[in-house]
């Protein structure tokens, strides 16, 4: 089990703030099979996964996909805390598993009450959104190109030309 204090997005933080931050999520216990979220839930919570081992799943015309697997340590929904909206996929625990949850409404409070520390965690939440979609941009790239790995490595053009494509099709806005 990772302490919650242990995760990259409380690295940012001073031990006072991170503490005040961490005591005002949520904890859950998930049994093997339980679904934290479904696929077009309303996001409006952080999650991050303390102990155990979850699949992210989503609905393909009644089948499930399997998009990931994902362990302690591992942050989901840092869009829907500032930004809410249809959850993508749903969670579903694997085994016996607990994760620590901030929803938006106790955001807010902590917002209000400790504008300062809610400030820190915010910026903490921008920087690893930017992980977060640096990562998606390399592998959506590395998807497009693989087809052509085994003719040529992609130039620098080649590269700009797909990354043209990417954001012309509205990804990443």
């Amino acid at each position: 089990m990772i302490d919650l204090l242990d995760v990259p997005l409380f690295r940012g933080l001073d031990p006072a703030t991170a503490r005040a931050v961490a005591a005002v999520f949520a904890r859950r216990t998930l049994e093997p099979m339980e679904c934290l979220f479904h696929q077009g839930d309303q996001g409006d919570s952080l999650v991050v996964v303390l102990d155990g081992l979850l699949e992210l799943v989503q609905d393909d015309s009644g089948e499930d996909v399997h998009l990931a697997d994902v362990g302690p340590g591992r942050v989901l929904g840092l869009v829907s805390l500032v930004d809410p909206g249809p959850r993508t996929a749903t969670l579903r625990a694997l085994d016996d598993a607990e994760v620590a949850v901030l929803d938006q409404p106790t955001f807010r409070k902590l917002w209000d009450a400790q504008g300062d520390a809610a400030a820190r965690l915010h910026f903490q939440l921008a920087l690893a959104s930017i992980h977060e979609l640096r990562s998606g941009h390399r592998k959506l790239l590395e998807l497009l190109y693989e087809p052509l790995r085994d003719r040529m490595p992609p130039s620098d053009a080649d590269v700009a030309k797909v990354q043209a494509r990417v954001y012309q099709a509205g990804f990443f806005r």
